[in-house]
């Protein structure tokens, strides 16, 4: 069962070099879309700053911008981090108001890595286990023997909807389609199957 790092909860770290501020954002992350949607709303609570620098690792897809700085000073340092605290699906956003001094580019590199290095240090941080999310339906009469089969397995329950039929959604990292099918024949139905990231905390 593969295991991922991730931060739990959007974070924030400030620090401040020669009068520029910067603002450092870690957030989970499960699609492009949220990243573009945190990019605007952290444009939105950071009006007028000269730079939004960020990157982001997701499964196998990873991105960054240095989004006006000298190439290679903001955006690489920021997904080093990354890599280096072995975080998939986050964000680091780190936000620029400049200062009015020039700082160089190695000054500026070292700014940002250490805003990325120290807003994932204090972030709380979450395994995310790969589990396939199942949705069936039970006879009521095999409820019972369905949930002993559960407690031998590694699994999460969901939800339970309680009906003439019982349905039940739950987590396992686990493809058993075919023993449900040959252990449960005719008493339960599987509705579906999907791939599902769970946040365990650590």
């Amino acid at each position: 069962m593969e295991t991922i790092l991730t931060v739990k909860e959007k974070t924030i770290y400030y620090l401040e070099v020669e009068k520029s501020k910067f603002y450092a954002l870690a957030f989970p992350i499960k699609t492009e879309n949220d990243v573009n949607k945190f990019l605007d709303e952290t444009i939105k609570e950071y009006p007028k700053a000269r730079h939004y620098c960020y990157a982001y690792i997701l499964d196998k897809e990873e991105k960054y911008s240095d989004d006006g700085e000298p190439q290679g000073t903001a955006g690489r340092p920021i997904l080093g981090q990354l890599e280096v605290n072995n975080l998939k699906f986050t964000l680091v956003i780190v936000v620029r108001y400049f200062g009015g001094t020039l700082l160089g580019s190695g000054r500026l590199l070292r700014t940002y890595l250490t805003s990325a290095k120290e807003v994932i240090a204090v972030a709380k941080k979450q395994q995310l286990l790969k589990m396939k999310k199942w949705r069936v339906q039970v006879e009521i009469d095999t409820y019972q023997n369905f949930l002993s089969f559960l407690n031998k397995q590694c699994f999460v329950i969901l939800k339970q909807l309680f009906n003439d039929k019982i349905t039940i959604d739950f987590l396992t990292p686990y493809d058993f389609k075919e023993n449900l099918k040959s252990m449960f024949y005719g008493k339960i139905d599987i509705i579906g199957q999907i791939d599902y990231l769970y946040g365990k905390d650590v």
